[in-house]
């Protein structure tokens, strides 16, 4: 089995594409090391992320995660044990998004804000498996 956590966090300040891309490189080496798979999706200064692999490596690795400074208002909206890892061998897939593109994945009418659909999603949290299968068919091209 495999733990899976999703959750969001807002950016503290405004993200360049090179903070971004370091995020990536640190990510995709630390979870090599630690055998993690997950995504990252960015859209209007809010991440969400999905953290796949051993339950006692995601959680300490989540813990370190919520004390970084350039995010803040950690929100864990999934977690539970899967067969197998969603994101495979993406050590940190990366997806840029539109609110309106985040809506459509959550199967939610067009949302003004992505503050709203976050709250749509955390009131209800059936939401998440579709939104990673749509994640994965974006990735998929």
């Amino acid at each position: 089995m495999t733990y899976q956590i999703v959750y969001s966090s807002q950016a503290t300040g405004p993200m360049t594409a090179a903070e971004l891309e370091q995020i990536l490189v640190d990510a995709r080496a630390g979870n090599a090391a630690r055998n993690v798979t997950g995504a990252l999706v960015f859209v209007d200064g809010v991440f969400l992320q999905i953290l796949e692999g051993d339950e006692a490596v995601v959680r300490t690795l989540m813990a370190s995660i919520a004390l970084d400074t350039r995010h803040d208002t950690v929100t864990v909206f999934h977690e539970a044990e899967v067969d197998a890892p969603t994101f495979g061998t993406w050590r940190m897939a990366y997806v840029s998004a539109t609110p309106e593109e985040m809506s459509a994945w959550a199967g939610l009418p067009g949302t003004a804000t992505v503050d709203a659909l976050l709250q749509d999603i955390g009131r209800d949290p059936q939401r998440v498996p579709q939104i990673l299968a749509s994640i994965l068919r974006h990735l998929a091209g």
